[in-house]
Order: structure tokens, then C-alpha cells, then sequence
């Protein structure tokens, strides 16, 4: 047949893509019980973390009369053999001790390649000013360290927003660079049901 009535050829070879444009009701359900059930693991791990961390901080040391002993021989030691005041006195080492350099702040670390990496700063970060970065530093091995948690854990907690503090735009969208709107649904994104896709850029 021939004119404005041609029919369309059926498709014979070939993989057929067929995904919506949006996610349906139920998809979304499932959506966010996967989130929620990603929320319970993260407090499962902190919680537990956190109090074994607590029990080996209340459980008494064995080593505390070793340590006894090493703690009141040392007076005896350093008894022994004082401080030589001669030694503070000579013209030598009071330029020694005035010219030797004052240990950096915390924020001058941060310029010139130095200290913490920019993605291990935890919130509040500090503030950039003209004399250099002010404010306390503080870092995913410091907080590891204090709550007796891992790096990873204490990233994730400082970044990753729960599912009941997620607007429905961030839990069924996410950003597309060339997408009209910038935006396009969660479920076109490989192996999104696997990853966990909640940051998105301020503004989009």
C-alpha cells in the first residue's frame, strides 16, 4: 500500500528499549524501602560500633601495674640526672630556643598540599579568609577515632541525607547534564538499584 497509510514496519532485529519516562507508584514504594533499608544498616553499624567502643573504654587495663612500676621509676630517672641550667644560660641556646619556629595552626595545614585532604573535612568546615583558613578542623579520622566508627561510616553520616530527610524530587530524580529541566528519573541511572544515588547539585 502506497500514500499517507503505509504501515509501519514491525521490528525484527534488535534489543527494544522500553523504559518509562517516570517511575511508577509501586516502583517508588520499592525505591524507598531500599532506602530505608540502607538508613537501618548505617545505624546498625554506628550503634554497634559505637558501644564496643564504649565496653573496651570501661573495661580495666591489665597493664595498669606494669605501667605503675615503668610510671615510678621514671621519677627516679630524671631524679638522677637533672637539668643542666648552664645550658639555658649561654648566649648559644637562647638564640636556639628564640629562633626555633612555632608549630602551625590547624588551618595553615590545609594550604599548599598540606595536611588533610579537602574530602576528609567534616562539618563545620573552616572559613576562608585573607589570612589564610580560620576555624576548627575537623576530619573523618578524628571522629573515627572519638566514637570508635570507621572513616567510611562517619563520611557517609556527614554527607548522605535519610530517606525522611529527602524532598521527593531528590528520591525519584537525580541531575543530567543535558537533560531538559537538567533532570532525569532515578531509575536511568545502571545499577540503581545497587547504589545510592541522594546528592545532587545545589541549584538543580
Amino acid at each position: 500500500m502506497f500514500g499517507p497509510f503505509k504501515p509501519t514496519s514491525s521490528l525484527s532485529v534488535g534489543l527494544l528499549w522500553k523504559i518509562p519516562w517516570r517511575l511508577s507508584a509501586p516502583r517508588k514504594l520499592r525505591h524507598r524501602r531500599r532506602l530505608r533499608r540502607v538508613d537501618n544498616i548505617i545505624t546498625v553499624l554506628d550503634t554497634a560500633l559505637q558501644r564496643q567502643h564504649a565496653l573496651s573504654q570501661s573495661a580495666p587495663s591489665s597493664s595498669l601495674p606494669t605501667s605503675s612500676s615503668s610510671s615510678s621509676a621514671s621519677p627516679s630517672s630524671s631524679s638522677s640526672s637533672p637539668p643542666n641550667p648552664d645550658h639555658q644560660t649561654t648566649p648559644q641556646s637562647q638564640h636556639l630556643l628564640s629562633s626555633s619556629p612555632s608549630p602551625p595552626s590547624p588551618a595553615s595545614l590545609l594550604r599548599s598540599g598540606r595536611g588533610p585532604k579537602r574530602g576528609s573535612l567534616l562539618p563545620p568546615y573552616p572559613a576562608e579568609t585573607d589570612q589564610g583558613l580560620t576555624g576548627t578542623i575537623r576530619t573523618t579520622n578524628d571522629a573515627a577515632r572519638e566514637n570508635g566508627t570507621i572513616k567510611a561510616l562517619e563520611r557517609w553520616k556527614a554527607d548522605m541525607p535519610s530517606e525522611q530527610e529527602m524532598v521527593a524530587r531528590d528520591k525519584y530524580t537525580m541531575f543530567a547534564r543535558y537533560e531538559r529541566g537538567y533532570r532525569k528519573g532515578v531509575h536511568k541511572l545502571p545499577k540503581w538499584t545497587r547504589v545510592s544515588q541522594r546528592l545532587n547539585p545545589p541549584g538543580f
